[in-house]
C-alpha cells in the first residue's frame, strides 16, 4: 500500500501542518506542505480542513532526487505505479509546482509524457471530466524569507497519487466579509475563521456545536453553519445580532443556527449546559480597548462562561498582541490583552483552561493577533 498524503495550502504552512494534526493526528512532515500519513489514519474530518489543498491516496514519494533526473525518469516511475494502482476508467494527469523547484523540469511535459504512457483501451484520456486524476507534485523548498529553520535540511521531494475529493467550501473568494449584505470592518476573513473552528477539533474529540458569544457580523457562524455543525452565537450589540442573521440566511449554510442578544456573562443562563460543544471566538477589541482592563475581564468571563457550559470542551479564540511576538521564543514579557504573556497564561488556567498552542498572525506594524487553543486543565 501507498502513502496517504495531504498537501497544505501556501498561506501558512505551520497553521496547516497543526491543523492536520487536530483533525487527523500523527504524521511525518516529508515537505513543509506536504505530511504522510498511515492507512490506518482517520481522514472522516478533513472537509472541515481550512487549508488543505489536496488529498492523494496510494501515493509515492521519490526524495533524495538526483541533479539529473528528468521528465522521462518520473514519467517511467509513474508508469510502474500506475500497473498497481490506477483503476479502470478515465483518467487525467495533473501537475503542480510547490516551493522553489528546478525551474529545468517543466509540469506540460510530465502531463503530456505520462498521459502518453498510461493510456489504453481500458485507460481513456479525458481533461474535463475523468473518473480518476494522477496528481503529480514538485516540492521544492520554500522561499528563504519564510522558511521555517527546522526546514533547513529538508530537500525537495516528487509525489503522485490518486485525487482524494475533498469538500468545495474553499472558495473564500465568494464570501469575503465585502461580500456579505452585512459588513463591519472587524469581520473575520472566512479562511481564518474555518481554521479557528478546526483547530478545536482533536482526534479524539469533533464538536458537533459551536458557541460564539461575541459573533460580531458572523464570519465564524457562517463558516460552521456550512460544515453542518449547530451554531449558538450571541452578541451585546443587538446591530451585531441581526446583522449576524442577515448574512447566515444569505450564505444558506446546512446547520441549524440560534443568534441571541446576550451578555457574555448570561451566557450559561441562555444555552444552558451543551456537551459536544466548542468555543470559537473573536473578542471585540479597538485601537487601545484591548490594553484596558475591561477588555482582559470580559475575555476572562468568557473563559469562566464557556466552562460552566461545557467543561470538557475546546477552546479556540484570537487576543491581541504586539509584533514582536512573531519573532522570538522567549515571550512571557509580551503584552496581550494588555498583561504579560506569562500573568495572562496564569489567569486563564486559573479559569479551567488551560493553553496547548498558541501562534501570531500579524496584523500590522503595530498590532498582532495571538491565536490561542485551550483545553480543559483537568
Amino acid at each position: 500500500m501507498g502513502h496517504n498524503i495531504l498537501i497544505g495550502s501556501g498561506w501558512n504552512s505551520y497553521l496547516f501542518r497543526r491543523e492536520m494534526s487536530s483533525l487527523v493526528g500523527i504524521h511525518d512532515v516529508i515537505h513543509p506542505r506536504i505530511l504522510s500519513f498511515t492507512s490506518d489514519s482517520s481522514f472522516d474530518h478533513l472537509s472541515k480542513s481550512a487549508l488543505l489543498d489536496d488529498h492523494l491516496k496510494n501515493a509515492e514519494i521519490l526524495s533524495n532526487i538526483s541533479s539529473n533526473i528528468d521528465e522521462e525518469n518520473i514519467s517511467q516511475l509513474i508508469l510502474d505505479w500506475s500497473k498497481r494502482n490506477l483503476p479502470e476508467g478515465s483518467f487525467a494527469i495533473r501537475c503542480r509546482k510547490i516551493g522553489q523547484v528546478v525551474n529545468t523540469i517543466s509540469s506540460k511535459k510530465i502531463e503530456n509524457e505520462v498521459g502518453a504512457l498510461l493510456v489504453s483501451e481500458k485507460n481513456k484520456v479525458n481533461l474535463e471530466n475523468p473518473e480518476y486524476e494522477v496528481v503529480v507534485v514538485l516540492a521544492g523548498l520554500e522561499d528563504i524569507s519564510s522558511r521555517e529553520i527546522e526546514f533547513d535540511e529538508l530537500m525537495p521531494v516528487i509525489a503522485w497519487g490518486l485525487r482524494v475529493p475533498i469538500s468545495s467550501n474553499r472558495q473564500y473568494n465568494t464570501r469575503m466579509p465585502t461580500d456579505r449584505p452585512f459588513f463591519k470592518p472587524v469581520s473575520l476573513e472566512p479562511r481564518l475563521a474555518r481554521l479557528m473552528i478546526s483547530l478545536c477539533h482533536t482526534p479524539n474529540y469533533s464538536p458537533q456545536k459551536i458557541i460564539d458569544p461575541f459573533c460580531g457580523t458572523g464570519g465564524i457562524a457562517i463558516e460552521a453553519s456550512l460544515q453542518g455543525m449547530h451554531v449558538l452565537a450571541s452578541d451585546l450589540d443587538i446591530e451585531m445580532i441581526e446583522g449576524t442573521i442577515n448574512n447566515l440566511e444569505w450564505i444558506k449554510g446546512i446547520g441549524k443556527y440560534e443568534v441571541k442578544h446576550c451578555a457574555v456573562k448570561d451566557i450559561k443562563s441562555m444555552w444552558g449546559i451543551n456537551k459536544n460543544s466548542s468555543f470559537v471566538f473573536d473578542p471585540p477589541y479597538g485601537r487601545n480597548s484591548w490594553k484596558s482592563d475591561d477588555g482582559l475581564d470580559l475575555f476572562i468571563d468568557a473563559l469562566k462562561s464557556v466552562n460552566s457550559i461545557n467543561p470538557d470542551g475546546t477552546i479556540c479564540t484570537m487576543l491581541p498582541t504586539v509584533p514582536g511576538f512573531l519573532t522570538v521564543s522567549n515571550t512571557e514579557n509580551f503584552l496581550v490583552m494588555g498583561k504579560k504573556w506569562d500573568e495572562l497564561e496564569t489567569l486563564i488556567l486559573d479559569t479551567g483552561w488551560t493553553v496547548v498552542f498558541k501562534y501570531p498572525i500579524k496584523v500590522h506594524r503595530s498590532l498582532a493577533r495571538l491565536l490561542l487553543v485551550c483545553h480543559p486543565s483537568h
